[in-house]
């Protein structure tokens, strides 16, 4: 059930890009799930979706940092 909550937010998120928070809610959802390359990539999907936005690249970049994604 929860995999298929995660599955629809993602499939959200491709036609609501601009949705930061949803980014932030996916990325966690897969570390929660134990799937860190899921997680990897919506972070870098995200990253794609902010585009010049220094604030909300700057928090994404706090939140990957948290969470014990980057590298």
């Amino acid at each position: 059930m929860i995999q298929g909550m995660v599955a629809r937010l993602a499939e959200r998120l491709k036609s609501e890009p601009s949705d930061f928070d949803g980014w932030l809610q996916l990325v966690r959802a897969y570390i929660v799930l134990g799937e860190r390359d899921k997680a990897r990539a919506a972070a870098s999907e995200a990253r794609r979706a902010i585009g010049d936005d220094w604030d909300k690249g700057r928090r994404l970049d706090e939140f990957v940092q948290r969470i014990g994604l980057e590298g």
